[in-house]
């Protein structure tokens, strides 16, 4: 079962574009969900939600979907092109910081 917090659309329109297997997605689900734990149990006690699923209902969807591409990615072995999608996530972000601010607004 894909968590709750992907987008239903760009996730099916990623593992149609990839051709991801049941057992692919299962994996790459839990590798993602794993990312935003590990994220979760790294933040300073000062800084960190009181549980797990408040931290995870602040991430904005559009960074599931970019988690879930990149995992699927190197599920495959494409390891550069998941480094790539990254670099310009990180890159756009930078260039365009209301980005982050409508991200946390919606």
């Amino acid at each position: 079962m894909l968590d709750k917090h992907l987008p239903l659309d760009a996730t099916a329109d990623i593992i149609e574009e990839l051709g991801l297997a049941s057992g692919q997605i299962q994996r790459v689900n839990r590798t993602m969900q794993r990312i935003v734990r590990n994220a979760w149990n790294r933040l300073p006690a000062a800084r960190r939600t009181p549980t797990f699923d408040e931290f995870a209902d602040g991430v904005p969807a559009h960074d599931w979907a970019l988690m879930f591409e990149v995992c699927a990615l190197s599920q495959l072995g494409r390891d550069a092109e998941a480094c790539a999608l990254i670099t310009a996530a990180r890159h756009l972000r930078a260039v365009h910081t209301d980005c982050s601010r409508r991200s946390a607004s919606s």
